[in-house]
Parts: C-alpha cells; sequence; structure tokens
C-alpha cells in the first residue's frame, strides 16, 4: 500500500483539486501502473476482473484514437477514478447498489471478462430470505450493456446482463463458460437465493437459455424464452426445468419451427413449458408486450424444488462439462462416440430404477437424492432383477452400467468423452502454441493462424473478415474484450505445458512443443503419412489433421493439435477448423484435405483414450466424386427410411466444399460422427402446403449455400392437395427449411431416430 500511495497522490490530483484551471487529462502509463499495484494487493482479489477490465478499455481507447483524445481520456479517468475507490475502501464491492458495470477476472487467460448487474437497492445480506436473481443472455450482435437497456435500479432482486465473450458466441464453449463464471463470481461475492436463479434471453439468447437450462437443469429455477430454437441438447434435459416461451409465427430470422415442436415435444413428456405464440412481431417477439407481462408474472413464482423431491431424471449428456442432473450424474461414458443418456427413477422402498444408454458408470449423489441412506438401496437396471447395496450407504454410490453388483471400476486419471475440439475451450486455462518453422509461407500461415485462434471463443477460429459491428469494427463472433493467450513455441515454459489445456499449431517439424510431445502423442505425421498408435494409417500428402488428446505432460489437461502439409492447411477457414462447428462433433480426429474442404476421415477414441476399433467395416460412401446435392439426397434418403416418413429434406454439408467427401475412402462411420446426437424431427403437411412450399424451395440452385430439396423430388410423385404427408427434418435443416419457405406447421414431433442412426443403416451406395 505504501508504493501505491505516491501514485494514486498523484493521480488524484489531476483528477480531483478542488479548483482545477483546465482539465487535465491523466496518462495512460501512470493509471496503468496504479491499477497494477492495486492488482498485486490481496485484500483486493474481488476487484482484479474489474480493473484488468478498465485497464484494457483505457489501452484500447488509447490505441484506437491517440491518447489526447476525448474517448481515451474518458476511459483513463474511470480506471483512475475506480482504481482511487477501491483501494481507498477495500470493502466498497458490498456498497454498491443498483446498476453497475462489473467485471470478473477470467481463469481461462486472466483478462477482466464484464457483465452488467443491478444490485437491489435495498440489498441487505442479512436478510432472510436471500434476493432472486435473472441472468439474461442477448442475442447475436449484442452485448452485456446494449440489449439490456431496461435494466434500472430497483429493490428486491438482483439482475445479470452477461457477454459471453462475444456478441455473437452463441453460448457455446467459452461463451457459456464466460456466463458459468460471472454467475459464480455474483454468487461468491452478494447473498443470492440459488433456489431462485432464473434464466432469460431472446434470440440466440433464447438459444442460450434453453441450452444452459437443459445441460445444468439443477441449476436453475425457470427459462424465459423470446424467440429461441433448441439445438443439439435433449428434451427430457428440461423436464424438471420450467419454460415460458414467446415467439412470434412470422419470425425470418428464427423460425417458430425451432421452438414449437421442441416445446411440444416437452410438454407431452410431462415438461413445463408455456408457448405465447403471437404473430406480425417477426424477429421482434421481445414487443410481445401481453407475453412479456405473462412471462414475469410467472417467471416470480417459479422456484427450485428440493433436489431430494425429484424422483426422476431424463438426462442425455453431450459432453464431461455437463454429466450431472441433479442427484445422478455420469462418472464414465460408455464405449461409443455418441451422447450418453441415464434414465433413473426413484420408487418405492428406496428403489432405484434406472436404464443405461453408453453409461459405463453412473454416480448417485445420496444426500442429495429421495433415497433413504440408512437403509438397503435396491438397484433395477434395465428391467433385470434387482440387487441390494447394505446400508449405510455411502455418500456416493456408483452403478455400474453391466448392471453387476458392487462398485465399479477405479476411474481413470481423466475418462474421456465425445465433443471433439469444443472440449479443449471448457473454461479451463488455456494457451495457444504456433511453430516459428519451416519456409516463410509455412510460418506465415502458422502466425496467421495463432492470431485468429486468439480472436475466437471456440475452435471455430474467427477471421477479421466478415459482419463485423460499425461500432468498432470486431466481428460479431470475436471476442471482444481481449485476445486469448498466445505464444511462440520458443516462448513457451514448462509451467505454460501444464497449467491448462493447449492448442498446438504446426507438425513436429515446425513446432517445436509439438516434437516434444510426439513420442507420447496417440498420431504422428511424419514418414508421408498419419499414422495413429493402433497402426491406422493414411497418406498424409497435401493433408491437414486435427486431433483431441490428453497432454502427456498434464493427464488432466486436453491438447487440440493442428498439423498440415500444406500452408493453405491451416487457413483459419480451411476444414478442420470448419468442422469444429459450434456444434459438438464425434470425432477427436479429423482428417481433411487441406484445401476444398474436403472430408477424408475420422476416428474416436473410446472413454479410456483407446482408438475406437472397426472403421473399416463401414462401407465407403462413393467411389467417384459426388457433389453436395447428389450426397445430399442419399442422406435424406436414409433419413427417410430411418424414419418411414413420405418425404425427407436435404441439404449441403455447409461445413465441406463442393465435392464433400474423399472417393474411394471416406466411409459412412466418418459421416456420422459429424452429426453427434443431431436428430430428425417429423411434420404433418397437407398437400396444398407441400405444393407451396415446393414452389419456393424449387427456386433454391444446387450451388447455393443454402440449397435444400424435398426427397424424393415432388414432380416425381402425384401430390393429393388435401392429402396429409410427414416430412423428415434432420436438426441441420429445420432452420433453413423455415427460413425457406415459411412453413410453421401444427403437427411436430420429434423422433427418436438419430441422423447417426439413419445413416449407419440406410446409407447405402447409389445404383
Amino acid at each position: 500500500m505504501r508504493i501505491l500511495l505516491p501514485i494514486l497522490a498523484g493521480l488524484t490530483a489531476l483528477v480531483g483539486s478542488a479548483q482545477p484551471t483546465a482539465p487535465v487529462t491523466p496518462g495512460f502509463p501512470e493509471a496503468a501502473s496504479a491499477a497494477e499495484v492495486a492488482l498485486a494487493q490481496p485484500e483486493l482479489a474481488a476487484y482484479r476482473g474489474w480493473l484488468k477490465f478498465l485497464r484494457f478499455e483505457a489501452e484500447t481507447a488509447v490505441a484506437r484514437s491517440g491518447a489526447a483524445s476525448a474517448p481515451a481520456a474518458d476511459k483513463i479517468s474511470r480506471l483512475v477514478e475506480w482504481t482511487r475507490r477501491i483501494t481507498a475502501d477495500p470493502q466498497l464491492l458490498g456498497k454498491l447498489r443498483g446498476v453497475q458495470e462489473w467485471a470478473y477476472e477470467s481463469p481461462v487467460d486472466g483478462s477482466g471478462q464484464p457483465f452488467k448487474i443491478v444490485i437491489p437497492t435495498d440489498y441487505d445480506p442479512e436478510r432472510r430470505p436471500a434476493p432472486p436473481l435473472s441472468l439474461y443472455m442477448h442475442g447475436y450482435t449484442g452485448d452485456h450493456l446494449n440489449h439490456s437497456a431496461n435494466m434500472k435500479d430497483h429493490a428486491g432482486y438482483f439482475e445479470v446482463a452477461v457477454l459471453g465473450r462475444a456478441r455473437g458466441g452463441l453460448y457455446v464453449a467459452l461463451s457459456e463458460a464466460d456466463v458459468l463464471h460471472a454467475l459464480d463470481y455474483v454468487e461468491a461475492h452478494w447473498r443470492i437465493d440459488t433456489n431462485r436463479i432464473h434464466l432469460a434471453g431472446g434470440s440466440m439468447g433464447g438459444s442460450g437459455t434453453f441450452r444452459l437450462g437443459a445441460r445444468y437443469p439443477h441449476r436453475f429455477a425457470s427459462g424465459q424464452i423470446t424467440c429461441g430454437y433448441l439445438q443439439q441438447d435433449a428434451i427430457g434435459n428440461l423436464l424438471t426445468f420450467p419454460i415460458y416461451a414467446t415467439h412470434s409465427d412470422d419470425d425470418p430470422v428464427v423460425p417458430i419451427l425451432l421452438s414449437r415442436g421442441p416445446l411440444s415435444e416437452l410438454r407431452r413428456r410431462g415438461g413445463q413449458a408455456i408457448f405465447d405464440e403471437t404473430t406480425g412481431l417477426g424477429h421482434a417477439a421481445w414487443d410481445y408486450a401481453a407475453g412479456n407481462a405473462r412471462a414475469e408474472a410467472w417467471a416470480a413464482n417459479q422456484v427450485l424444488p428440493e433436489s431430494r423431491t425429484v424422483r426422476h431424471l431424463d438426462f442425455t449428456a453431450t459432453d464431461g462439462a455437463a454429466p450431472r442432473c441433479w442427484w445422478a450424474e455420469i462418472v464414465e461414458w460408455g464405449p461409443l462416440s455418441r451422447p450418453a443418456r441415464f434414465i433413473a427413477t426413484a420408487g418405492a422402498n428406496n428403489t432405484l430404477y434406472v436404464e443405461l444408454d453408453n453409461v459405463a458408470r453412473l454416480r448417485l449423489r445420496l444426500p442429495e437424492s429421495p433415497f433413504d441412506p440408512s437403509q438397503p438401496l435396491q438397484v433395477v437396471v434395465a428391467g433385470q432383477p434387482p440387487y441390494s447395496l447394505a446400508a449405510p450407504l455411502s455418500p456416493e454410490v456408483i452403478i455400474p452400467g453391466d448392471a453387476s453388483a458392487g462398485g465399479g471400476r477405479t476411474a481413470p486419471a481423466r475418462s474421456h468423452t465425445p465433443g471433439g475440439p469444443l472440449l479443449v475451450y471448457d473454461g479451463s486455462p488455456l494457451l495457444i502454441v504456433y511453430g516459428t518453422s519451416g519456409d516463410a509461407a509455412t510460418v506465415a500461415a502458422l502466425r496467421t493462424a495463432a492470431t485468429a485462434a486468439s480472436q475466437s471463443s471456440s475452435p471455430l477460429w474467427a477471421l477479421d473478415s466478415g459482419d463485423a459491428d460499425p461500432r468498432d469494427n470486431i466481428p460479431h463472433s470475436q471476442n471482444l474484450f481481449g485476445r486469448l493467450r498466445t505464444k511462440a513455441d520458443t516462448e513457451v515454459t514448462d509451467a505454460d505445458l501444464t497449467s491448462g489445456n493447449l492448442v498446438l499449431i504446426g507438425s513436429a517439424a515446425e513446432n517445436t512443443i509439438v516434437a516434444r510431445l510426439a513420442p507420447d502423442l496417440p498420431v504422428r505425421l511424419e514418414g508421408g503419412n498419419i499414422t495413429c498408435s493402433d497402426g491406422f494409417t493414411l497418406p498424409a500428402f497435401q493433408r491437414t489433421l486435427g486431433l483431441v488428446a490428453l497432454n502427456p505432460l498434464a493427464m488432466q489437461r486436453l491438447v487440440y493439435w493442428i498439423a498440415s502439409t500444406e500452408p493453405a492447411g491451416y487457413a483459419p477457414d480451411a476444414a478442420v477448423t470448419a468442422l469444429a462447428t459450434p456444434l459438438f462433433i464425434g470425432a477427436d480426429l479429423l482428417i481433411t484435405q487441406a484445401t476444398g474442404r474436403q472430408l477424408v476421415a475420422t476416428r474416436s477414441f473410446d472413454s479410456r483414450w483407446r482408438w475406437l476399433p472397426d472403421r473399416d467395416r463401414s462401407p465407403i460412401v462413393c467411389q467417384q466424386p459426388q457433389n453436395q446435392a447428389v450426397l445430399g439426397r442419399r442422406i435424406a434418403e436414409a433419413v427417410r427410411l430411418a424414419t418411414g416418413a413420405d418425404l425427407a429434406i436435404a441439404g449441403r454439408l455447409r461445413e465441406l466444399g463442393s465435392v464433400p467427401v474423399t472417393p474411394g475412402e471416406t466411409r459412412v462411420a466418418d459421416l456420422e460422427a459429424l452429426f453427434y446426437g443431431h436428430t430428425i424431427d417429423m411434420l404433418e403437411l397437407t398437400g396444398s402446403e407441400l405444393l407451396q412450399a415446393q414452389t419456393l424451395v424449387a427456386a433454391l440452385p444446387e450451388a447455393s449455400e443454402f440449397w435444400m430439396a424435398f426427397h424424393p423430388d415432388l414432380q416425381s410423385r402425384t401430390i393429393d392437395p388435401a392429402g396429409r404427408y410427414r416430412v423428415a427434418v434432420p436438426l441441420g435443416m429445420l432452420g433453413l427449411l423455415g427460413r425457406n419457405t415459411k412453413l410453421a406447421p401444427r403437427s411436430q414431433w420429434r423422433t427418436d431416430t438419430t441422423v447417426a442412426d439413419a445413416l449407419s443403416r440406410f446409407l447405402v451406395q447409389p445404383h
């Protein structure tokens, strides 16, 4: 503190003298120095994120506008003032009230990440009960400030508006982690009623509300969803998550198909869902005043139930970051690279009825469950005769997936789950390491890739081109406040290699860190081949690989390694990064052509990091080159046959190029991995609706990025305008169908068949 006082004294004189003759802007170096000293004070740890954020804003304003500019002066003065207030009163945080912009320190990269908070004007940490909290997620192009303008000073409850790292982060990977980290910070520093934390959001934020409610149902009391959409998460996950959703049936951006169907299915399964539809508002359903008022009144009465009262769970996990539903959680995945599901019911007489699908071991959290730990537990797995666990029961009980009585296997250091590159972006510390060896073109490509990776909150790396926001020229998909940590391979320390997850860019010949880890990685790129540790080999010529694997130096951490034989393979929009979509995938190894966005092969590990066998038993997709339309129709036919539908919707694999797969090499199993957990919806349409939709669809050329078609072609059959037809629509095609046709049928349901199941059974060679 003694070191800090002279600096602060000088800054205070600059910004707070009694009768200044003219405004004086303090210099950024002095302001940053004072903030740095404050950051070093242990008693000010709660303010580290806020001070880092303010420092970043000031530094950015100076870089953009010049130190003498008004924007820079404003940001510097803000940094100076808050540094002074915080150091003068370390208890300041507990005294703040009303609307505040604030920030937490991210464990991912040490940056200050902002959020907006309304602290109740009557907040008293000693008052019982504690106040509830409403957490708001903005839509695409928004941020924590400009889509939450209606947040005003008030009493009674907290409000938090999160950023999600980027304006268009989609609340996946680090964007999702940002929401949870912000909430963790608020819960740590203010007293919140954790049984009354409510999610809300519009458009992309509505999707985020669906997503977080489905991934963490035991944490949130309700969700208010405005023109939202549900993607990869299972309907059953939402059974204990009450929802009030509003949508306009003429929405051209988020078609009502994306919420009406899932919510209908949720109600059919016994979920608590209200769908308040309107019309005439297009995508602006947030202007639906009557629906908003009903939703807010409804939310005020929602309370998270006591965990011991929740007796039926139906939960599907897509990845290891979200394996828990109330009092049960997946300890270890089953052997397959697909989602893991458990259905658990607490029956009479301390009996557990459980169904396990691709789950090797399930953990029961007994103190939170409806079961009596002083009595024996009867366990019925998949309808088999029960076995008994003797009382008193341990706080945690493991249910083995093979239904044998007794504990189960010892967990590995880190059991593996499917998910692909998104697993590395889970909110853990992250470092991007690029190689510095090779010819000039390669070195430039490696550095460009690292720059793009540092700008993105997901492995779908963001380019500088695209949907740049006019406010600051930052693309909506890029991080707004800070870049992820990036180092050249020559700068990396031993501590760097073990302190977090790693993104490694370059081959062993190009990146010395890759060369150091190469003997213990399960894939090698050498001698003209890509070779897996089990002997699987493919030619490496003009190809790129993307691998998710354990870090050999830190078995609790992951690496995401991209290596190519061509500089073009490192382009931020090349096939490997394009396939690292905002959805989880079932591939730990992606092999693509270095140019052309063409898939070669995929492979996956089981839960113990062993390569899954039997890829070679899967049929080749095609022996001759096939364009997107031909493959799209073949996939649609497989979907139609698997669901028994009259028709199916065909479309492009948008992450891949004009010839999407490699003739003679790519197998059906390789394609299945790209449809990880993709469900199929069924629509019931009249013949008249079909014919009207066909007129619109037929206008889309096959070369269009948004091409889609009914399959079989409607021109090849007679359609009765008064008849009724069932149309199967894969998850990835629902939004496109709605936008292209404006279809909004009342009869829509989700099938139990996935696209991957359909491909494995019915994707056959063309005649």
